[in-house]
């Protein structure tokens, strides 16, 4: 009967030391998924940081073009504008206004 008994708590001690390996395995692997999982997370971070800043930066770039076409189109309109005295009635040069005409589209 104790020979029974003996060969019982082995199998027994056996199935739980299955038991707890498979289970530290589990664990193991779940770890390492949360590790990588904080990485991923850590890495969007830092990229819709940067995804921001290019957006700032983008519209603060727009803003200055559009300050510049400003002034750009009010030196042209000048330019053309402008009264030379004695020669009022002198065409541009065509190459002058040919440039001028470029630099006011919007294309």
């Amino acid at each position: 009967m104790t020979k029974y008994a003996l060969i019982a708590a082995l199998l027994l001690s056996l199935g739980l030391g299955a038991a707890a390996w498979w289970q530290s395995g589990r664990a193991d692997r779940a770890e390492s998924r949360a590790a990588t999982l904080t990485r991923s997370v850590a890495t969007l971070e830092v990229s819709l940081t940067q995804r921001a800043t290019a957006a700032k930066i983008a519209a603060e770039r727009a803003a200055r073009w559009q300050l510049r076409a400003g002034e750009l189109d009010a030196t042209i309109q000048s330019i053309l504008t402008a009264d030379l005295g004695e020669c009022a009635d002198a065409q541009l040069d065509p190459d002058l206004a040919d440039l001028l005409g470029r630099l006011r589209s919007t294309d």
